[in-house]
């Protein structure tokens, strides 16, 4: 592995990827010109990171701009008890711009980034994004729209760390993880789902045993199969008389 400011670096990087061959995916930059577009590219490189990397830890000021073309990172905090509060997921077709200089100014932050499966990305020089946001005023406008997008994201989930019930919190993640992958199974281990909901594994396996004995999940290794969609809409909406914050 090698660092380049704050970000870990991966040995595997493929020069075969071409950013040019993507950037019409990302809404962001179809504003750019010609000129600007080049620029970009120029100073943008390709990650394949496998899952459970590492892709960066520390100050978001020392971030690049992250665009994913497959795979999901998560980015976290870690608390000074330990624990880990998920803030956001960033998954296909989104450009991850909230940690450069157009957005921070003098707001510091340290986060971790990783791999939730293997993941592929772009990774562009923050301070080319910042000039170009400068230039073209249609893109810094929708760089912003991305922005206050992502910053709800984060609020809400503290929200719901803060005043939603636990099997609540994990029933609208079931739900959530159900509509996003469209299937029934969700090949998460109690482990990540409790990263998710930035609780306690312990806490999360109990819920699944409760949800398990009513019917509503079957836990396997490493997935749990959602069994009374139905069952488990209504735990998401009314939640049980256990009213305990995890």
């Amino acid at each position: 592995m090698k660092r380049k400011g704050g970000m870990i670096m991966s040995e595997r990087v493929l020069t075969a990827h071409h950013f040019q061959d993507y950037i019409e995916t990302f809404d962001l930059w179809k504003p750019l010109t010609t000129e600007q577009r080049a620029l970009l590219a120029a100073h943008t490189h390709y990650r394949h990171c496998t899952k459970g990397e590492i892709i960066h830890r520390g100050a978001l000021g020392h971030l690049g701009t992250l665009h994913i073309v497959s795979g999901t990172l998560r980015v976290y905090v870690v608390t000074d008890e330990g624990r880990e509060l998920t803030l956001c997921f960033m998954r296909v077709g989104e450009v991850a711009l909230l940690s450069s200089a157009a957005f921070l100014g003098s707001v510091s932050c340290e986060v971790t980034i990783t791999a939730a499966e293997d993941t592929e990305l772009f990774s562009s020089e923050m301070g080319v994004c910042h000039k170009i946001l400068e230039e073209n005023i249609h893109a810094r406008l929708l760089a912003y729209e991305g922005a206050v997008h992502r910053l709800s994201e984060m609020l809400w989930r503290f929200q719901q760390m803060l005043f939603t019930p636990a099997d609540q919190r994990l029933a609208k993640f079931l739900l959530a993880e159900t509509e996003r992958t469209a299937g029934s199974e969700i090949r998460l281990t109690h482990e990540q789902t409790a990263q998710a909901l930035g609780t306690a594994r312990e806490v999360v396996s109990r819920l699944i045993g409760e949800f398990a004995q009513e019917g509503i999940v079957r836990a396997s290794r490493g997935c749990i199969h959602i069994l009374d969609r139905a069952a488990l809409r209504r735990r998401a909406d009314e939640g049980v008389g256990d009213r305990k914050r995890c």
